[in-house]
């Protein structure tokens, strides 16, 4: 491949991928009061719309991501990616439309119908970069990701408050349109051939999958990853009250999901130079081990600083992890099946998002607002036992 194509097409996936997802992000401040004002519900009511609402594209893109995966396998991934952005844009108009709680249930349902532009475009990138050169493209992905979330909650909430909330709905969905024009113009998808013979059914794909201790574990990993992210995001602001830092807990929330969030897109920037002269395989296990340490001792933490620090480590962690798995996940996949597995996977990143998030109030009323950390902590030890079987099929080769 020439060596220009697959940076320029990491260049332009990277900054659509960050003004998708500080897109997709920026609802997050204002959402629950844009349906209590068009629902004119009660507080009580409000809480159960909005996780709803925040819900349904996940239980979408749950069924629906594997089957534009095998889509993508078969006319490519580049379509699959400007389907999923145009789709998301479609979304976002439709919810600025709204006229009930239903029609904007069911408009925020089609957010991730048409696959999610994150696995479209990690797998538009795995594809079309060359072996050697994936660790590094997927971590800049990860990066721009990341960087999203942590920007789209600082910029919804500002707009919101000067312009509206449906104005943000407009603006998200002209800008994931300009998103998906930057990849129709600048990305060249090269490593694919619409008249391949080798098209994979989703079925295929998933027996292919589970048949594969290596890429099984990967989809192990993805679960447990989500699963142990998504017990601390419902809860975290009651966390942070329950130390008594001070008065102002939403922004001091604000200001420690800024440095989890952003020490993670600090990391996934860096991956690529982190994991060279890395064994890929070990490189995975210590830097689980270190994120399941620091996540056990957030919930310990009695002090501002060890908190912050402890938040810091593990999302720089946690910023390391995600593009690993996806590095390990495109090196044991052929590249014709590359959209259909990773599809597959993205099915298990969102059942652990599902659960985690449906799980942690749970926890916390039952237990402690601390404990979803030692949870979190525990869950990512279990991936270790994982790996090492995961090692003999193909992760050693990495």
């Amino acid at each position: 491949m020439n060596r220009e194509i697959w940076k320029r097409n990491l260049i332009a996936l990277g900054i659509s991928q960050f003004i998708y997802r500080a897109g997709s992000r920026s609802l997050i401040p204002f959402l629950p009061l844009f349906i209590h004002d068009l629902g004119k519900t009660s507080f009580e009511n409000t809480a159960i719309w909005s996780g709803w609402i925040f819900a349904a594209p996940f239980i979408v893109s749950f069924f629906t991501t594997p089957l534009w995966g095998a889509f993508g396998d078969r006319y490519g991934r580049k379509l699959m990616t400007l389907i999923s952005v145009f789709g998301f844009a479609a979304s976002q108009i439709l919810m600025g439309l709204s006229g009930s709680l239903v029609f904007l249930l069911l408009s925020a349902s089609l957010q991730e119908a048409m696959g999610g532009f994150y696995p479209a475009a990690i797998s538009l990138t795995a594809s079309n970069t060359p072996k050697e050169k994936n660790a590094y493209a997927l971590g800049i992905i990860q990066f721009a990701n990341s960087s999203g979330n942590v920007a789209g909650p600082l910029i919804g909430g500002i707009l919101a408050d000067l312009l509206g909330y449906r104005e943000v709905f407009y603006l998200v969905g002209i800008s994931a349109c300009l998103s998906g024009i930057i990849v129709f113009i600048f990305v060249d998808e090269k490593n694919f051939s619409s008249g391949e013979k080798s098209y994979h059914s989703i079925f295929s794909n998933l027996k292919h999958l589970i048949g594969s201790r290596a890429l099984l574990s990967c989809g192990l990993f993805l679960l447990i990853y989500s699963l142990s992210v998504s017990l601390l995001r419902p809860t975290f602001s009651l966390f942070i009250q329950s130390h008594n830092f001070t008065q102002q807990t939403s922004t001091l929330t604000g200001i420690l999901l800024g440095i989890y969030g952003g020490s993670s897109a600090i990391a996934s920037g860096l991956f690529g130079r982190i994991a060279r002269g890395f064994r890929l395989d070990k490189f995975f296990i210590y830097t689980i081990l270190v994120v399941s340490a620091s996540s056990i001792a957030i919930a310990y933490s009695s002090s501002l600083l060890s908190l912050s620090i402890f938040l810091a480590i593990s999302g720089f962690g946690l910023g390391i992890i995600l593009p690993l798995i996806y590095t390990l996940l495109a090196s044991n996949t052929d590249n014709e099946r590359k959209a259909g597995v990773f599809g597959i996977g993205s099915s298990f990143l969102t059942g652990g998002n599902l659960a985690g998030s449906a799980i942690s109030g749970i926890i916390v009323m039952q237990l402690g607002a601390g404990v979803p950390f030692v949870v979190s902590g525990i869950l990512f030890l279990f991936v270790v036992p994982i790996s090492m079987l995961g090692l003999k099929t193909g992760f050693a080769k990495n």
